[in-house]
């Protein structure tokens, strides 16, 4: 399911934000939930006990704004993507140190029901980690994993094991490196030696100079090929990108 939350002090634009929303999503999905919050402080409160997708976020409240939520946020680590909104177009570049998906500006030509169909239309795009697959091997069972739980798969002879968040031991399953570099193109994976893909959404650290690269989360080193190096400097650049 996709998670998002609406945040604005200003209940009209609040109810209308969140009608919207929904709207645009449900055009796209079927599995998606979006809730409302007219504090910061509400919307901090329930991303603890179970973190958003998506928020939208108003910057001009009163006792948190926007930018104050946005930097709790960020201090947690949370990869939400966020989207502000705002009637202070001059507040854009001060907000690029949250690294926001993009903004809604209030009060201008473009209806919103028009920036939000264009935005929403852009983040289903970057949303595909939440898809699940099924896995299987004789510690594990057979599982559903999230792809976006997945930090990095390794080649083992003609098996590869899939290291993914909340497991103590990888899963080991019969399949080849190379075909799950071609199964995950498309989901923000790289592969950075011929025996190791990772997932973008966990890579810490890229040391050019030692040729390796830390996975954030467990903080595990992988080494890093030098005929690998530079796609993967061109394919984290790119992901970069996309988060902003």
């Amino acid at each position: 399911m996709i998670r998002v939350a609406v945040c604005d002090d200003n209940g009209l634009m609040l109810n209308k934000l969140k009608d919207v929303i929904l709207n645009e999503f449900q055009r796209l999905s079927d599995d998606v939930d979006v809730s409302a919050f007219s504090s910061g402080k509400m919307l901090l409160a329930e991303h603890i006990n179970q973190p958003f997708d998506v928020i939208f976020l108003d910057i001009d409240m009163p006792d948190l704004s926007g930018f104050d939520v946005a930097k709790r946020l960020r201090e947690q680590f949370s990869d939400s993507f966020i989207i502000f909104v705002t009637s202070h177009s001059e507040l854009v570049y001060e907000s690029m140190d949250f690294r926001p998906f993009h903004f809604i500006r209030k009060n201008c030509n473009i209806p919103i029901e028009e920036s939000v169909a264009s935005i929403v239309k852009k983040l289903m795009k970057h949303i595909k980690q939440n898809e699940k697959i099924v896995l299987e091997d004789s510690v594990s069972g057979r599982v559903g994993v999230f792809i976006r739980d997945i930090y990095y798969i390794e080649s083992d002879r003609h098996y590869v094991k899939y290291y993914v968040k909340g497991f103590e031991q990888p899963i080991k399953i019969r399949e080849s490196i190379g075909e799950c570099e071609e199964k995950y193109a498309g989901y923000d994976f790289v592969r950075i030696h011929k025996k190791y893909l990772i997932n973008l959404k966990f890579l810490a650290l890229f040391d050019n100079t030692n040729d390796e690269v830390t996975i954030k989360g467990i903080n595990k080193k992988l080494p890093m090929s030098k005929n690998n190096k530079k796609n993967v400097d061109e394919k984290y650049t790119q992901y970069l990108r996309t988060r902003i």
